[in-house]
């Protein structure tokens, strides 16, 4: 097979395998030519007929090779609602600038062959036999490992810089009109048999109240909260890329933060990974024992890794002792790696793991009892079996058929999950709620119990997603609730509030989206969905949901900031 690649890539691809850098994404694209089309499409409202000709016959920019509105998807992901997804200024200036922010699972990948053949596109599938990507122009290649040298991915976008060089200014607020337009328009959210729920936003919505002055105290990519126990005004903040966890002190005289841990370093930073979350053991101030989820690079390989750490006898930061690893989970791809651990009211651990993606999830991980990707583990640390620095705890729903067949794995505790980012436990009930991130048109907000298999990806939302791994007689368990991506495309699971019982929103679940910064509440008894209702709209993203000593919801942006959402200037019912 002959391969044509672009000078421009194979330059990137030498310095990225040579050098170990890759080229910078964002570079300055603010030339003269692209300030006065960025000018002329924000004065223009543009052609959306026209708009669909440019996207469909435009010859040099090629758009409709690289993307699809709905279907099949080529080499760029499909293009349907986008428009509820960025306003108009933000879809120009994406254009403009490719390289400002690539879907997760869309990244370039250069994979160079040990005959000297280069390849370009996005990974579809990745396993220890296979590598298949989708090149430039939308066809699958399946790459053998063992024919592969070297594969590098690139924060370079697979769309093509320079698209106001392709076409005129009119032509480009056409194609701005055309985008713009695909909207879903969806108003609603799906409840159980995928029936429509309406959803009403409050008339006074809830208010976002900062408990930071970013001028005194400020943190770097921030993803995860909860409280330092045994205080009401003091938080552990885990820094995602920094790999670093801050003792935060709500002093409105003086406050401050204080290290706790630093991996920096220890940790594998790319993307959607780095250090992710925490959770302290629930006799923490009494044995100090605490542990923490974060990707780790060995030997070329990226894995998830959960780690125990000790404290120091003050409990007030980490003792410098090594971790000791308790779970490693190899990732085939950069993304849909999980990213939540807890306690439950049990005792035990639990930790989601997401399909190892790049999308859709190719190697059926999510529907396996033999693969810890996909699923939702539980385990005991207090006790040890065997060479495990932890056991199996007896009632584990797979443990017996483990017994049978040792290739099934006992710490699985439910099965069928796409990418669950957050998750957390009424402190009331002890049920388990997850958020988690769909692909094609559902996000889904889940009631978890043991032995359960959730879906994917078979099933997305209430509806069928493929067949491909879909086994006979299989059950499946519905979300609580859907919604569709007009709506929102990437949800942040939340915490039912507990904080003041005689509250209206006393036992409602809050839960938002990453990317419409949405924010909602659902009422739900024995597993019955209720209602839900629009709280507001978050002054920035929604990267996580915490709780403090008060039991008052925090929401944690990516950019830097921690909001305590205030319900007390409205009323839920």
């Amino acid at each position: 097979m002959q391969v044509f690649v672009s000078t421009r890539v194979f330059i990137l691809f030498l310095l990225s395998s040579i050098f170990g850098c890759s080229p910078v994404a964002g570079a300055d694209r603010n030339t003269e030519r692209t300030r006065a089309y960025r000018a002329f499409a924000l004065n223009h409202d543009g052609d959306t007929e026209a708009g669909e000709q440019v996207f469909q016959k435009n010859r040099k920019a090629v758009c409709a090779e690289c993307h699809r509105i709905t279907g099949m998807e080529k080499s760029g992901p499909n293009l349907d609602g986008i428009g509820e997804k960025y306003a108009r200024q933000e879809m120009i200036e994406h254009l403009l600038n490719p390289n400002l922010s690539i879907k997760r699972g869309y990244e370039q990948v250069n994979v160079l062959m040990l005959d000297g053949r280069v390849f370009v596109g996005r990974v579809e599938k990745s396993n220890q036999l296979v590598l298949r990507i989708r090149d430039l122009k939308g066809e699958r290649l399946n790459l053998s490992r063992g024919e592969i040298e070297n594969v590098r991915f690139s924060d370079v976008s697979l769309m093509p810089e320079g698209l106001e060089t392709m076409m005129t200014k009119t032509d480009f607020a056409d194609l701005v009109a055309y985008l713009c337009s695909l909207k879903f328009g969806i108003k609603h959210g799906l409840g159980p048999g995928g029936k429509t729920v309406s959803i009403p936003r409050l008339q006074d919505p809830i208010r976002f109240v900062p408990i930071h002055d970013p001028e005194k105290v400020s943190f770097d990519n921030p993803v995860f909260v909860i409280p330092f126990p045994e205080s009401k005004n003091q938080l552990l903040v885990v820094e995602h890329q920094q790999a670093k966890i801050w003792r935060y002190i709500r002093d409105e005289d003086n406050p401050k933060k204080e290290l706790f841990l630093n991996l920096k370093g220890q940790v594998h930073i790319a993307g959607d990974q780095g250090l992710t979350s925490l959770a302290l053991h629930p006799q923490f101030m009494q044995n100090g024992r605490y542990f923490v989820e974060h990707e780790v690079r060995e030997n070329d390989v990226v894995k998830t890794t959960i780690v125990q750490r000790k404290a120091n006898l003050e409990r007030l930061a980490d003792s410098g002792q090594e971790s000791v690893r308790l779970l490693e989970v190899e990732q085939p791809a950069g993304n849909h790696n999980g990213g939540c651990i807890a306690f439950g009211p049990d005792g035990m651990l639990y930790a989601g793991f997401g399909d190892g993606g790049p999308q859709k999830d190719p190697n059926g991980y999510s529907q396996s009892r033999r693969e810890l990707l996909g699923s939702f583990v539980r385990i005991d640390v207090d006790s040890t079996n065997g060479d495990k620095p932890y056991d199996i705890p007896p009632d584990n729903p797979f443990l017996v058929a483990h017994r049978k067949d040792k290739t099934i794995r006992p710490e699985i505790w439910a099965i069928g999950f796409r990418e669950p980012w957050r998750f957390s436990f009424d402190r009331l009930t002890g049920d388990l709620w997850v958020g988690d991130v769909g692909q094609a048109k559902y996000e889904e907000v889940l009631l978890v119990n043991g032995g359960e298999n959730h879906g994917w990806n078979v099933r997305e939302g209430y509806s069928a997603f493929s067949d491909e791994f879909k086994r006979e007689g299989e059950t499946f368990t519905d979300p609580l609730f859907a919604y569709e991506h007009g709506l929102g495309f990437s949800v942040t699971g939340g915490h039912v509030y507990r904080g003041d019982p005689s509250s209206s929103f006393y036992g409602v679940y809050i839960f938002g989206d990453y990317n419409t910064r949405r924010i909602w509440g659902l009422k739900q008894k024995n597993g019955k969905l209720l209602d839900v209702k629009e709280l507001a709209t978050a002054p920035t993203d929604i990267a996580s949901f915490g709780v403090d000593g008060n039991g008052e919801i925090l929401l944690v942006s990516y950019g830097g900031e921690i909001f305590h959402l205030d319900l007390s200037q409205t009323t839920y019912d």
